[in-house]
Protein backbone atom coordinates (compact mmCIF):
# COMPACT_ATOMS: atom_id res chain seq x y z
CA UNK A 1 0.00 0.00 0.00
CA UNK A 2 1.94 3.35 -1.12
CA UNK A 3 2.25 5.95 1.47
CA UNK A 4 2.97 9.47 1.43
CA UNK A 5 4.73 12.16 3.31
CA UNK A 6 3.36 15.41 3.01
CA UNK A 7 5.01 18.75 4.52
CA UNK A 8 2.75 22.29 4.63
CA UNK A 9 2.92 25.60 4.94
CA UNK A 10 0.21 28.66 5.26
CA UNK A 11 1.04 31.97 6.31
CA UNK A 12 -0.20 35.77 5.72
CA UNK A 13 3.15 37.04 3.84
CA UNK A 14 5.14 40.84 4.76
CA UNK A 15 2.48 42.73 3.13
CA UNK A 16 -1.16 41.54 3.77
CA UNK A 17 -3.28 41.53 7.49
CA UNK A 18 -4.49 38.76 7.23
CA UNK A 19 -4.31 34.89 6.08
CA UNK A 20 -7.55 33.87 3.13
CA UNK A 21 -5.98 30.76 2.53
CA UNK A 22 -7.01 27.55 3.94
CA UNK A 23 -5.18 24.25 2.90
CA UNK A 24 -6.40 21.17 3.87
CA UNK A 25 -4.62 17.48 4.37
CA UNK A 26 -7.54 14.23 4.34
CA UNK A 27 -9.99 15.38 6.61
CA UNK A 28 -7.75 18.16 8.13
CA UNK A 29 -8.29 21.58 7.27
CA UNK A 30 -5.49 24.20 8.40
CA UNK A 31 -5.80 28.35 8.51
CA UNK A 32 -3.91 31.28 9.90
CA UNK A 33 -0.51 31.81 10.45
CA UNK A 34 2.21 28.85 10.65
CA UNK A 35 5.74 29.53 12.28
CA UNK A 36 7.30 27.02 10.09
CA UNK A 37 6.07 24.22 7.48
CA UNK A 38 4.68 21.21 9.38
CA UNK A 39 4.89 17.66 8.15
CA UNK A 40 2.96 14.88 7.94
CA UNK A 41 2.41 11.34 6.93
CA UNK A 42 -0.76 10.14 5.01
CA UNK A 43 -1.52 6.58 6.69
CA UNK A 44 -4.56 6.12 4.25
CA UNK A 45 -4.63 4.50 1.07
CA UNK A 46 -6.01 7.39 -0.70
CA UNK A 47 -4.78 11.25 0.08
CA UNK A 48 -6.44 14.43 -0.40
CA UNK A 49 -4.47 17.54 -0.87
CA UNK A 50 -6.30 20.80 -1.48
CA UNK A 51 -5.48 24.46 -1.36
CA UNK A 52 -8.07 27.50 -1.29
CA UNK A 53 -7.09 31.12 -2.13
CA UNK A 54 -9.71 32.99 -0.58
CA UNK A 55 -11.07 36.57 -1.92
CA UNK A 56 -13.36 39.38 -0.64
CA UNK A 57 -11.57 40.97 2.38
CA UNK A 58 -9.97 39.09 5.10
CA UNK A 59 -12.59 38.25 7.00
CA UNK A 60 -14.93 37.09 3.59
CA UNK A 61 -12.01 35.55 1.75
CA UNK A 62 -10.79 33.49 5.01
CA UNK A 63 -14.44 32.18 5.13
CA UNK A 64 -14.82 31.09 1.60
CA UNK A 65 -11.84 29.47 1.13
CA UNK A 66 -12.62 27.49 4.30
CA UNK A 67 -16.56 26.98 3.55
CA UNK A 68 -14.85 25.29 -0.12
CA UNK A 69 -12.63 23.11 1.81
CA UNK A 70 -14.93 21.91 4.51
CA UNK A 71 -17.25 21.07 1.53
CA UNK A 72 -15.05 19.30 -0.55
CA UNK A 73 -13.43 17.51 2.30
CA UNK A 74 -17.15 15.95 3.22
CA UNK A 75 -17.52 14.90 -0.48
CA UNK A 76 -14.23 13.05 -0.59
CA UNK A 77 -15.27 9.66 -1.71
CA UNK A 78 -16.52 11.62 -4.72
CA UNK A 79 -13.21 12.95 -5.68
CA UNK A 80 -10.97 10.14 -7.13
CA UNK A 81 -13.02 10.18 -10.40
CA UNK A 82 -12.98 12.99 -12.66
CA UNK A 83 -16.61 13.33 -13.18
CA UNK A 84 -17.73 13.41 -9.78
CA UNK A 85 -14.85 15.39 -8.38
CA UNK A 86 -16.21 18.57 -10.98
CA UNK A 87 -19.65 17.70 -10.01
CA UNK A 88 -18.73 18.07 -5.81
CA UNK A 89 -16.72 21.45 -6.73
CA UNK A 90 -19.73 22.46 -8.84
CA UNK A 91 -21.65 21.88 -6.05
CA UNK A 92 -18.59 23.76 -3.31
CA UNK A 93 -19.31 27.03 -5.71
CA UNK A 94 -23.34 26.91 -5.11
CA UNK A 95 -22.54 26.70 -1.35
CA UNK A 96 -20.70 29.85 -1.18
CA UNK A 97 -23.66 31.56 -3.10
CA UNK A 98 -25.77 30.08 -0.70
CA UNK A 99 -23.38 31.42 2.36
CA UNK A 100 -23.83 35.02 0.90
CA UNK A 101 -27.84 34.35 0.61
CA UNK A 102 -27.29 34.13 4.20
CA UNK A 103 -24.63 36.69 4.88
CA UNK A 104 -25.29 39.98 2.78
CA UNK A 105 -21.76 41.18 4.01
CA UNK A 106 -20.34 38.47 2.44
CA UNK A 107 -21.97 39.19 -0.82
CA UNK A 108 -18.53 38.84 -3.63
CA UNK A 109 -16.79 36.73 -1.44
CA UNK A 110 -14.64 33.86 -3.47
CA UNK A 111 -12.23 31.83 -3.55
CA UNK A 112 -9.64 29.54 -6.19
CA UNK A 113 -8.88 26.53 -5.80
CA UNK A 114 -6.02 23.55 -6.43
CA UNK A 115 -6.28 19.64 -5.19
CA UNK A 116 -5.63 16.56 -5.90
CA UNK A 117 -6.09 13.01 -4.89
CA UNK A 118 -3.21 10.27 -4.69
CA UNK A 119 -4.03 7.00 -4.91
CA UNK A 120 -2.02 3.39 -5.53
CA UNK A 121 -3.57 4.10 -9.15
CA UNK A 122 -3.77 7.04 -10.16
CA UNK A 123 -3.11 11.02 -9.27
CA UNK A 124 -6.27 12.91 -9.97
CA UNK A 125 -5.35 16.71 -10.48
CA UNK A 126 -8.02 19.40 -9.85
CA UNK A 127 -8.49 23.84 -10.12
CA UNK A 128 -10.62 26.76 -10.65
CA UNK A 129 -8.51 29.94 -10.70
CA UNK A 130 -5.02 30.47 -10.78
CA UNK A 131 -3.99 28.12 -7.76
CA UNK A 132 -1.23 25.58 -9.47
CA UNK A 133 -0.61 22.12 -9.48
CA UNK A 134 3.20 20.84 -10.08
CA UNK A 135 4.07 17.45 -10.86
CA UNK A 136 8.55 16.85 -10.52
CA UNK A 137 9.56 14.28 -12.53
CA UNK A 138 12.73 12.99 -13.77
CA UNK A 139 14.16 16.42 -13.49
CA UNK A 140 11.28 18.45 -14.54
CA UNK A 141 8.66 20.64 -13.25
CA UNK A 142 5.56 19.94 -15.13
CA UNK A 143 2.53 21.90 -14.37
CA UNK A 144 -0.43 19.67 -13.92
CA UNK A 145 -3.42 22.15 -13.53
CA UNK A 146 -4.88 24.99 -16.07
CA UNK A 147 -4.27 28.70 -14.87
CA UNK A 148 -7.86 30.52 -15.57
CA UNK A 149 -5.86 33.82 -16.26
CA UNK A 150 -6.80 36.36 -19.33
CA UNK A 151 -5.17 34.85 -22.40
CA UNK A 152 -1.99 37.89 -21.90
CA UNK A 153 -1.19 36.87 -18.27
CA UNK A 154 -1.29 33.19 -18.81
CA UNK A 155 2.37 31.94 -17.96
CA UNK A 156 2.97 35.56 -15.68
CA UNK A 157 5.63 35.31 -13.49
CA UNK A 158 6.30 38.19 -10.85
CA UNK A 159 3.91 40.32 -9.32
CA UNK A 160 0.60 41.20 -11.50
CA UNK A 161 -0.67 44.49 -12.39
CA UNK A 162 -4.35 42.47 -12.19
CA UNK A 163 -5.48 39.28 -10.28
CA UNK A 164 -8.57 39.24 -12.63
CA UNK A 165 -9.42 35.63 -12.95
CA UNK A 166 -11.93 34.11 -15.60
CA UNK A 167 -13.42 31.94 -13.08
CA UNK A 168 -13.11 31.37 -9.23
CA UNK A 169 -15.64 29.93 -6.65
CA UNK A 170 -17.99 32.38 -6.16
CA UNK A 171 -16.33 35.77 -6.44
CA UNK A 172 -19.76 37.94 -7.73
CA UNK A 173 -22.64 39.05 -6.55
CA UNK A 174 -25.04 36.54 -8.66
CA UNK A 175 -24.17 32.99 -8.96
CA UNK A 176 -22.05 32.18 -12.06
CA UNK A 177 -21.28 28.34 -13.24
CA UNK A 178 -18.07 27.24 -12.83
CA UNK A 179 -16.10 24.59 -15.02
CA UNK A 180 -13.30 23.06 -12.99
CA UNK A 181 -10.46 21.51 -14.56
CA UNK A 182 -9.43 17.99 -13.97
CA UNK A 183 -6.63 15.47 -15.06
CA UNK A 184 -5.57 12.17 -14.38
CA UNK A 185 -1.83 11.00 -14.51
CA UNK A 186 0.07 8.03 -13.67
CA UNK A 187 0.05 7.75 -9.71
CA UNK A 188 3.26 8.95 -8.18
CA UNK A 189 5.56 7.17 -8.29
CA UNK A 190 8.89 7.02 -5.59
CA UNK A 191 11.27 10.16 -6.37
CA UNK A 192 8.55 12.33 -7.39
CA UNK A 193 7.44 15.04 -6.26
CA UNK A 194 4.10 16.89 -6.24
CA UNK A 195 3.93 20.84 -5.31
CA UNK A 196 0.17 22.58 -4.91
CA UNK A 197 0.66 26.68 -4.61
CA UNK A 198 -1.37 29.68 -4.03
CA UNK A 199 -0.17 32.49 -6.45
CA UNK A 200 1.47 33.95 -3.24
CA UNK A 201 4.35 31.02 -4.18
CA UNK A 202 4.70 31.56 -7.85
CA UNK A 203 4.25 35.46 -8.34
CA UNK A 204 7.33 35.79 -5.99
CA UNK A 205 9.66 32.64 -6.75
CA UNK A 206 10.32 31.75 -10.76
CA UNK A 207 9.53 28.23 -11.88
CA UNK A 208 12.87 27.82 -12.60
CA UNK A 209 13.72 28.42 -9.17
CA UNK A 210 11.03 26.02 -7.66
CA UNK A 211 12.24 22.98 -10.06
CA UNK A 212 15.98 23.79 -8.69
CA UNK A 213 14.70 23.82 -4.94
CA UNK A 214 12.54 20.64 -5.05
CA UNK A 215 14.85 18.62 -7.00
CA UNK A 216 18.06 19.19 -4.27
CA UNK A 217 15.43 19.44 -1.48
CA UNK A 218 16.08 15.76 0.50
CA UNK A 219 12.57 15.77 1.28
CA UNK A 220 9.16 17.29 1.42
CA UNK A 221 9.66 19.28 4.71
CA UNK A 222 12.96 20.86 3.13
CA UNK A 223 11.39 21.44 0.30
CA UNK A 224 8.45 23.36 2.20
CA UNK A 225 10.96 25.38 3.68
CA UNK A 226 13.13 26.42 1.55
CA UNK A 227 10.02 27.35 -0.92
CA UNK A 228 8.98 29.78 1.63
CA UNK A 229 12.39 31.24 2.51
CA UNK A 230 12.51 32.17 -1.20
CA UNK A 231 8.85 33.99 -1.05
CA UNK A 232 9.56 35.91 2.05
CA UNK A 233 13.05 36.90 0.87
CA UNK A 234 11.18 38.35 -2.85
CA UNK A 235 8.93 40.25 -0.48
CA UNK A 236 5.54 37.84 0.25
CA UNK A 237 3.44 40.51 -1.03
CA UNK A 238 0.57 38.24 -0.79
CA UNK A 239 -0.53 35.27 1.45
CA UNK A 240 1.69 31.90 0.84
CA UNK A 241 0.29 28.72 0.70
CA UNK A 242 2.19 25.53 -0.38
CA UNK A 243 1.93 21.66 0.18
CA UNK A 244 4.68 19.11 -1.09
CA UNK A 245 4.37 15.06 -1.36
CA UNK A 246 6.65 12.67 -1.95
CA UNK A 247 5.56 8.61 -2.48
CA UNK A 248 7.16 6.96 0.23
CA UNK A 249 9.12 3.83 -1.59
Amino acid sequence: MPSWTIAAFTHRGRMRPNNEDAIAIDNHVLTGDMDAPIVMASPNDCCLLMIADGMGGHAHGAMASRAVLDYLVAAVGRLSNPGGCAEAIEEANQHLYDLMQEREEALGMGSTLVGAVLTAGQLLAFNVGDSRCYLFSAGQLVQLSHDDLPEREDGHFGPRRSHALTQALGGSSFPIAVEPHTSIDAPLAPGETLLLCSDGLTDMVSGQAISDTVRIAKDPLQAAKKLAAKAFSAGARDNISLLVARCRA
